[in-house]
């Protein structure tokens, strides 16, 4: 008798224990099914060159008249609006009205319902060491990742220890043009692109909205989003996560951003709704990270 009362103490204990368990862990279970829904629903990635081709091809399309109540089309060689860039000089200036950036043949008729650049990624740790530099050089990965992208390199990942020894050369090159290279502004940032890597024209767009960010990204620019990092709630970050925070917007879907986020190693092709990447965007602001502006990074390529 004592024999079969163990038995059932076993036979319905087990169960119990493994159902306490999981219940316990629901929360990470429900993220876990959540992100790989999302993740198994990044559009293909296309790689520099074939985008390239795409723009161009469209440009000329645009050719044709738009219809009444679209949105004018930026065509190659058309003055474009007043807006703050970075230009050789490495400051931030105001584009002359005389002065173009490249095309943008998009219309909210044409615009791809979805999209995703093949921008290889790292983690701003790529040997997972997250000392003090480390934890401040998602700014310092979000322009080598882009960098790589204008490259030509659609290799998915970047290799860890090239990740790593370019990543210290930036802070160091930050060092000795700012002084310092942790928490960068947006306006940093671009000067940091421009100067690093000799990138002609690189724009700082105040208050975005969601189309403005899925036209730069379908015409083959990824943008850089500065963050205040605790808003976007990914549950990979490491408790509440980061005060200040970048990542690369490099896709869309329907109704998710597709990112580079280097905030963790899971990062490569992570999917945040347009409303908590929205939410979370804020600059710097000396530490009142979610008072900051709404400000994005655009790196433009240089023209062949």
């Amino acid at each position: 008798m004592r024999k079969l009362i163990l038995m059932l103490i076993v036979a319905i204990g087990g169960p119990v224990l493994i159902l306490a368990i999981l219940w316990s862990q629901k929360n990470a279970l429900l993220d876990f099914w959540s992100d790989s829904e999302r993740f198994a629903a990044a559009p293909t990635p296309k790689t520099f060159e074939e985008v390239t081709g795409e723009v161009a091809e469209g440009a000329e399309e645009a050719e044709v008249v738009v219809e009444e109540n679209t949105i004018e089309v930026v065509k190659e060689n058309e003055p474009v609006p007043s807006t703050s860039v970075v230009t050789g000089e490495g400051e931030a200036e105001i584009i002359n009205s005389d002065e173009k950036l490249p095309a943008t043949p998009f219309t909210p008729s044409t615009m791809p319902t979805e999209f995703n650049l093949a921008v290889p990624f790292t983690s701003q740790a790529p040997l997972s060491v997250w000392d003090l530099v480390h934890e401040d050089t998602c700014e310092e990965a979000a322009i080598y990742m882009i960098h790589r992208f204008y490259e030509g390199d659609s290799a998915g990942k970047i290799e860890v220890n090239v990740a790593e020894a370019e990543l210290l050369k930036i802070v160091e090159f930050e060092k000795a043009l700012f002084g310092f290279f942790e928490s960068t502004t947006a306006a940093q940032i671009s000067v940091l692109a421009e100067q690093m890597y000799g990138y002609e024209y690189v724009e700082t767009v105040e208050n975005p909205t969601i189309e403005d960010l899925k036209t730069h990204i379908a015409a083959g620019r990824p943008v850089i989003v500065p963050t205040a990092g605790r808003m976007l709630g990914n549950p990979n970050f490491t408790g509440e996560g980061p005060l200040y925070h970048a990542l690369v917007l490099k896709g869309y879907t329907e109704t998710t951003f597709v990112t580079n986020d280097p905030g963790t190693r899971l990062g490569a092709d992570y999917q945040y709704d347009f409303e908590t990447v929205m939410n979370a965007m804020h600059d710097w602001n000396g530490g009142d990270v979610e008072n900051g502006a709404k400000v994005v990074v655009v790196i433009y390529p240089n023209a062949d």
